[in-house]
């Protein structure tokens, strides 16, 4: 506890006023930490410290943990890849527990100013059907076995970003989505899923590679990005860098996909195979603090290949400010997408 470890107080130690001040409650833990430094001998001035400027407030960026078996239990996990790139531009990540009980207390996770959504389990049948979504077809037998980490539901999950995604379009909060994420976009703006690409499809692509294969993380296969679009724009000193100019190769960790593209949602681009690999809401204004895009790919888990993976994180911190900026000045409901 900090009051055990850093001689600091715990916010139970607080008076009932002080509770409610949140100037009251810093100046108390300064002033406790300062003694404790002048303790052990350390010389800090108070009027030095107070010389730092304050830092504004972050946009806070909402992310959903998984959950993962480990050493026969369940943890909850997010991957580093995000939340170092949200840090990196500026954004505070807040990341919220996948359990059940967390969709009862989403008010005390708010505000947010941006929701990260990206991979999980395939999305439950009970969760589209609540929410009117297409299903799918499902694999069953010793095919669903073969993704059996992948087609395995998280009914939990899925009630918390549903209830996140469709808070954060009523709302107009920027939205990056990624794999799953984009899938669940889609879903809610009305859109379609493939089940099964290898089963369902006649692709000859391979877009679904098992952590245990040695190439899990260095398999790429070739896009087509659409011009005039934030894809391209973000990738725009390596479209040609494989010969065609409009071509990215990218990972591939999913063996469903977006079939047809809900309301107002526009490709940036396919596979050969025809594949949806990117699409986004063409208000897209990043300065405005408008921001609706899903990616297919994982572009934080190759920022070694193209410095576009990094600047789509750049749009999207871009925006959550904008759109705190626009919150702190208006309220929640300044706009709607």
């Amino acid at each position: 506890m900090w009051s055990a470890t850093f001689g600091a107080p715990s916010w139970g130690d607080l008076s009932l006023e002080d509770r409610w001040s949140r100037e009251s409650a810093f100046k108390h833990l300064l002033g406790k930490t300062l003694h404790r430094q002048r303790v052990e001998g350390e010389k800090h001035s108070l009027s030095k410290i107070c010389e730092v400027d304050v830092v504004p407030p972050f946009p806070r960026i909402l992310c959903v943990s998984r959950r993962y078996l480990r050493k026969n239990k369940y943890v909850d996990i997010t991957g580093e890849y995000h939340i170092d790139l949200i840090q990196d531009f500026g954004g505070a990540p807040i990341i919220l527990p996948r359990t059940t009980r967390t969709i009862q207390q989403l008010c005390e996770h708010l505000p947010m100013d941006g929701l990260v959504i990206a991979e999980g389990n395939d999305l439950s049948d009970d969760i589209l059907l609540k929410y009117g979504c297409n299903i799918p077809e499902r694999l069953t037998g010793e095919a669903a076995q073969k993704f059996a980490s992948d087609t395995e539901m998280d009914v939990s999950k899925d009630e918390l970003e549903f209830a996140l995604m469709r808070f954060a379009l009523a709302a107009g909060v920027p939205i990056l989505s990624i794999c799953r994420g984009s899938q669940l976009l889609n879903c809610m703006r009305g859109g379609t899923l493939i089940g099964d690409i290898e089963s369902q499809t006649s692709s000859t692509i391979k877009h679904m590679r098992d952590s245990s294969e040695p190439d899990y993380d260095s398999f790429r296969h070739p896009i087509k990005v659409e011009p005039n679009t934030p894809l391209a724009e973000w990738f725009a000193d390596s479209l040609g860098k494989h010969g065609d100019p409009n071509m990215l190769m990218v990972n591939s960790y999913h063996h469903q996909a977006s079939k047809d593209l809900g309301w107002s949602l526009v490709p940036m681009a396919h596979s050969p195979d025809g594949i949806i690999e990117a699409f986004y809401d063409p208000r897209y204004d990043p300065k405005a603090g408008q921001f609706v895009v899903g990616l297919q790919f994982h572009p934080e888990r190759m920022q070694s290949d193209y410095p576009g993976c990094v600047r789509c994180y750049q749009s999207f911190l871009e925006a959550c400010s904008a759109y705190k900026a626009s919150r702190d000045t208006h309220g929640w409901w300044s706009k709607t997408v």
